[in-house]
């Protein structure tokens, strides 16, 4: 009996716990990265060789291209290792997602502003779905076309949502909807920005528009969501 047991958690040992599960549509792509906790990495993006993140992407909107990082240059308050910092006043952001430690919500920036909740990581973004209702969207942003990202929650998980395609906010807001997506908050992109990686089912680092790397304002980002198993 002992040596069946040692052989059933050799085998469970060998499954891709770090993996993300990719799953595609027709016009989305959703990453859900395994994890045990997500922290807000500041200054530089997770290298590959740290095995323990599973998803990190950009965040927060950055507010200029600096050649050194700074707090002031990270849209609004955020939360890193569970210490808050000030950011620039961004008027573009509506809300706010937060990770407790144990468990994460998404609020309103003006409640999360004043609220200051106690927590380990947190970042204020664009808030395009709260609690299964869509946020309004502003009439100057709605045909706005790019390659979008979102932080979402579908089903009680949280998962990264890309359109396949150049797409309208308009448009990418529709399939969020139609894919039934509780809550969802924008994550910056763009030429540099848009630059993201994950762990595949073998545990190997993926790389998302590995081109951004040779854009101009890829050395300018300053934030990056990363969740960790």
């Amino acid at each position: 009996m002992k040596r069946i047991i040692i052989a059933m958690a050799t085998l469970l040992g060998s499954f891709p716990l770090l993996a993300t599960d990719v799953i595609h549509t027709k016009d989305l792509t959703f990453y859900y990265p395994n994890f045990h906790s997500i922290d807000l990495a500041l200054g530089a993006m997770p290298p590959m060789s740290d095995s323990h993140v599973t998803f990190c992407c950009e965040a927060a909107f950055t507010g200029q291209r600096l050649a050194s990082f700074a707090h002031t240059n990270v849209a609004d308050a955020h939360v890193s290792g569970g210490v808050w910092h000030k950011g620039y006043n961004c008027r573009a952001n509506t809300g706010a997602f937060v990770w407790y430690g144990d468990k994460w919500t998404f609020m309103d920036k003006s409640t999360f502003l004043n609220t200051r909740p106690t927590c380990r990581m947190a970042f204020c973004q664009y808030l395009i779905i709260l609690n299964g209702k869509q946020a309004p969207i502003w009439e100057r942003m709605r045909k706005n076309r790019t390659r979008y990202r979102a932080l979402c929650e579908k089903d009680g998980r949280l998962c990264l949502v890309e359109s396949k395609k150049v797409v309208t906010l308009e448009y990418f807001t529709k399939c969020l909807v139609e894919n039934h997506i509780t809550n969802a908050i924008y994550l910056d992109m763009g030429a540099g920005w848009n630059y993201a990686w994950y762990r595949d089912d073998a545990g190997k680092a993926k790389e998302i528009f590995p081109e951004s790397k040779q854009a101009s304002d890829y050395k300018y980002r300053t934030n990056w969501v990363t969740f960790y198993y």
